[in-house]
């Protein structure tokens, strides 16, 4: 679940006293006793994965559990975006059968060791596609007020012009900055690169969320804002 357009994580890390993980894939693992801080109970068998781009990934957590979690880190200084946080979300169940093994998704035909590492791994591609949902929508966004723009020049409307092309410029030109953070955010993580079987289902899990198709077509729509902003 998206819940802030990133997180300052050194707040988390202070107050558990965990490490953060790889350079660019910047997130925190809180389980056991540090999620029954958090929670009040136990929590055995549940996991959160928090990144710095303001994704949270939850493990075997229920509704009423994820907002405990939520309200809690914004107690301690993490600041929440609520309107993120009912529209960019999804949702993974995944079955563990009784050989101990599961399927990545209903329909898979191949079967898989049930392991901390592979929950590790749903959890960061969860992360990746949701962040990709909301970088789809702002291009989008941006991109229909580029062409409104443009519109209302090829009208002769200059006074439009004057009061709004500095504002899209702005938003073209940080969108371009940022969107070199956005691309490296879907880089492989390094403790998959570690392991040729966490590579296979790292491989099929992006396959099934169609990260790779996702990007190419970001990256497109980046392109064409790119030109938009060479030509005005």
């Amino acid at each position: 679940v998206k819940v802030a357009p990133f997180f300052s994580l050194d707040k988390i890390v202070e107050l558990f006293g965990i490490p953060m993980q790889f350079k660019w894939d910047n997130y925190i693992i809180l389980s056991g006793s540090n999620l029954d801080l958090a929670l009040k109970y136990n929590t055995k068998g549940k996991h959160v994965y928090i990144f710095n781009y303001g994704c949270i990934s939850f493990v075997n957590f229920e509704d009423e559990e994820i907002y405990t979690f939520i309200k809690y880190i914004e107690s301690i200084g993490a600041k929440i975006n609520y309107s993120l946080f009912y529209k960019y979300y999804d949702v993974h169940n995944i079955e563990v059968l009784p050989n101990n093994r599961i399927k990545l998704w209903q329909s898979d035909n191949a079967e898989y060791d049930y392991s901390d590492d592979l929950i590790h791994t749903i959890s960061v591609i969860l992360s990746k596609s949701t962040e990709l949902d909301r970088i789809e929508s702002d291009l989008n966004k941006l991109l229909d007020d580029a062409e409104q723009f443009i519109t209302f020049l090829q009208k002769g409307r200059l006074g439009f012009y004057r009061r709004r092309s500095s504002l899209l410029i702005s938003k073209i030109l940080r969108f371009k900055y940022d969107g070199i953070h956005n691309i490296r955010v879907l880089d492989r993580p390094g403790f998959v690169e570690q392991s040729m079987h966490l590579k296979v289902i790292y491989a099929s899990l992006s396959k099934y969320f169609e990260l790779d198709e996702r990007l190419e077509i970001v990256k497109g729509k980046m392109t064409s804002l790119h030109e938009i902003l060479n030509l005005y």
